[in-house]
């Protein structure tokens, strides 16, 4: 099988991606719509968290993090933890900006699991944003309209920054690239935040 199934009729290359020239924003989508049964459920536990605190609710959410495939790191939040875990760090990240060596510190010495859960909550928007891109993708090439995205990998995970454009086509493949990987039994963990 050299070719994969896009949608009907329309198929590709099952090594055209990565691309050389964007390999980078490739890798980090594929990555992402890998993993996006995960990333949707780290969203909502932010709002979940705020919703179920402000309304006097219990509210619990399990957050497993994958170090490979044979190891995880896990802990059960509670919601007023999530809100204070953020508040926490950023006050820290926020008060400590003018010198650097005393954020890197701070973030050493807290637990690492703490410390990536508050990178992907405070990254939230831009995970909204690939979701949101991704659907209107699917939407907008199956109306026959132009659909053009800007994606720039996220600050917080990647120390090369690069940004590339993608049409709608280019991203419902990449994502059913990614699809295909997963069912292969290949799979590539969401990335840490490069402070840990």
């Amino acid at each position: 099988m050299s070719s994969i199934s896009v949608y009907d009729s329309h198929t590709m290359d099952i090594n055209k991606y990565p691309r050389l020239n964007y390999k980078i924003t490739d890798i980090v989508l594929i990555t992402l719509y890998m993993n996006l049964t995960e990333l949707k459920k780290i969203i909502e536990c932010y709002t979940q968290a705020y919703h179920h605190h402000n309304e006097c609710k219990d509210y619990y959410f399990y957050f497993e993090f994958f170090i490979d495939d044979h190891n995880k790191l896990s802990h059960t939040y509670n919601a007023k933890q999530i809100i204070q875990i953020m508040k926490e760090i950023e006050f820290q990240i926020r008060s400590n900006h003018h010198q650097p060596e005393n954020v890197t510190l701070f973030l050493k010495r807290q637990n690492p699991l703490h410390i990536i859960l508050f990178y992907y909550l405070k990254n939230k928007e831009f995970f909204e944003k690939c979701i949101q891109e991704l659907e209107k993708a699917k939407l907008f090439h199956t109306q026959g309209k132009s659909f053009t995205t800007k994606f720039t990998t996220p600050f917080d995970f990647y120390r090369l920054n690069q940004s590339n454009m993608y049409n709608a086509l280019e991203l419902f493949e990449i994502f059913t690239y990614s699809q295909y990987l997963l069912k292969n039994k290949i799979k590539k963990h969401l990335p840490f935040p490069k402070y840990i």
